[in-house]
């Protein structure tokens, strides 16, 4: 850190790296310093197009580049766990794209690696940076709805214009089992709503899913009913569903997401966060039977991995941990394996089994 600021090289250069790029425009504390990818001239077109320093076509040579302080590992899911355990060995701080893993053996051998370094390691979940669920995590946090009883996650996938494709090339590896493990509505997207139910209600003791796990190409798993039992009673359930005559207002992928938190006290909503199909005031509230809207916030999703990005640097600049560390990571990837093993054999599954 030379400068001030950390110097950070991205592995991977996809279709997603140009949402992490958005954290690098305006970040106080650190730069897009250096590009790998394999793709021929791939790296170095995004080099000149984000303005980098290095690019780079084998990851290997970033690693060993000694002004790369951290890395942003975005690859095909696979790759996660032999390349974040090279970049702890590397001595660079690490953020992995979710899902953690494929696996739970993979899942705790970062974890265990990570424990064991004196690096920063987080998986990024932009999820928790998006500005309606941080502006609801306050008012729980707050008290504002009393002490919490249950959530409840809805999610639609529909069609879209104008958001992000998904090139044919990265949609074959995730449809192969050993590249991007099982169940991708569950596993992949899905990831996403086992950290954020997490951050919101607590740890997960159970799960019981209803799903085929098969669903439409390329987006196996959807239709799912997935509830369970949080380590501290409460409850919560979680629908996802397929609708491709459905449209999606949105920028991004053609789905939404939208939210309820009930407690003792009160309820909290948040109506929007991938896309914007319900064309509500982002976040509400009900209490003392009134009805509160709360709309100023920015609402654009792709803002929350220009947070996330600024997030991870501040971290390393001044010492602290970010969510979410290994031991959270596990336990997102254990409640999605949790429910893909409840759908698969038609039973509870107790995360402990895992």
């Amino acid at each position: 850190m030379s400068n001030g600021r950390v110097k950070v090289g991205f592995i991977g250069a996809g279709t997603i790296s140009q949402l992490h790029e958005l954290g690098y425009h305006d970040n106080e504390t650190g730069e897009l310093y250096a590009i790998a990818d394999s793709a021929p001239g791939l790296a170095q077109s995004r080099k000149e197009q984000w303005g980098a320093q290095k690019a780079y076509t084998d990851y290997k040579d970033l690693l060993a580049d000694p002004s790369v302080d951290a890395v942003e590992i975005l690859l095909p899911h696979h790759l996660h766990l032999p390349i974040t355990l090279e970049a702890l060995s590397a001595g660079k701080h690490v953020s992995l794209q979710k899902p953690m893993a494929i696996s739970m053996d993979e899942g705790r051998q970062i974890a265990a690696a990570a424990a064991g370094s004196d690096k920063i390691f987080r998986v990024v979940e932009n999820y928790r940076t998006y500005e309606p669920y941080m502006r609801a995590k306050a008012m729980i946090e707050a008290g504002d709805i009393g002490d919490l009883i249950t959530i409840r996650v809805m999610m639609v996938r529909g069609k879209g214009k104008g958001g992000i494709d998904t090139p044919p090339s990265a949609q074959a590896w995730r449809d192969d089992l050993a590249l991007g493990g099982p169940a991708q509505s569950i596993l992949d997207y899905g990831y996403h709503i086992t950290s954020i139910v997490s951050y919101f209600m607590g740890k997960i003791d159970k799960v019981n899913a209803m799903s085929d796990l098969d669903g439409p190409e390329g987006f196996t798993g959807i239709p799912a009913v997935i509830s369970w039992r949080h380590t501290g009673g409460q409850y919560g359930n979680w629908n996802m569903v397929a609708a491709p005559n459905m449209m999606v207002r949105t920028k991004y992928y053609p789905l939404d997401e939208w939210i309820e938190i009930t407690g003792s006290r009160g309820i909290i909503w948040i109506n929007r966060c991938t896309g914007d199909l319900l064309g509500k005031p982002p976040v509400e509230m009900y209490r003392d039977g009134e009805m509160r809207s709360y709309s100023d916030m920015e609402t654009n999703w792709g803002d929350s991995f220009r947070v996330a990005a600024h997030t991870f640097t501040d971290a390393i600049v001044n010492g602290r941990q970010p969510d979410m560390d290994g031991e959270e990571a596990v336990h997102a990837l254990a409640f999605a394996l949790g429910a893909i093993k409840s759908a698969s054999e038609g039973r509870d599954v107790k995360l402990a089994e895992l």
